[in-house]
């Protein structure tokens, strides 16, 4: 059975019928990510989107994708795309999702729980990290905390 993940908002299984002719698409499948499945989101406007960060240390540029979308707490509401090199001349490939903890007030922060690890190029390089803070700054960029560290991110255009 293979399984595709998108941004959160399909699923789709493939299955093999009963006749033997082959695998056929079966339905999609309704998640607590898609937005008909949520009536209100727990996230802030201002929150929502894809922003982007880089890091540049001594083994080289590292870029950052994070996309906040809609949902409640439980609800997976970041997505994390991490691309970069690795020490020893490769690259990796990482992606994450982590749930809304708390109701937020209306301006933030957000609260996000400890993320889980979607895609691990090479798997290696990829682990999950800790519960964050995300805080709307007053210039309009984003910051992530984590325990001692912070990354700073700015909406894409």
């Amino acid at each position: 059975m293979a399984v595709l993940v998108g941004a959160g908002v399909y699923f789709g299984m493939s299955r093999q019928d009963n006749s033997g002719s082959g695998p056929e698409l079966s339905t999609p499948v309704q998640t607590a990510q898609t937005p008909s499945a949520q009536a209100a989101s727990e996230v802030p406007q201002e929150y929502l989107g894809t922003w982007d960060s880089i890091i540049d240390n001594a083994t080289g540029h590292h870029t950052r994708r994070l996309v906040i979308q809609q949902g409640g707490v439980g609800d997976p509401v970041l997505l994390l795309t991490a691309d970069g090199p690795t020490k020893n001349g490769g690259t990796y490939h990482c992606g994450f999702t982590a749930e809304l903890a708390s109701v937020p007030t209306s301006n933030g922060p957000l609260r996000i729980e400890s993320s889980a690890v979607t895609v691990a190029e090479p798997v290696s390089a990829c682990r999950p990290g800790g519960a964050s803070t995300i805080t709307l700054l007053s210039d309009g960029r984003l910051r992530r905390a984590d325990g001692s560290e912070q990354l700073i991110y700015t909406k894409a255009g």
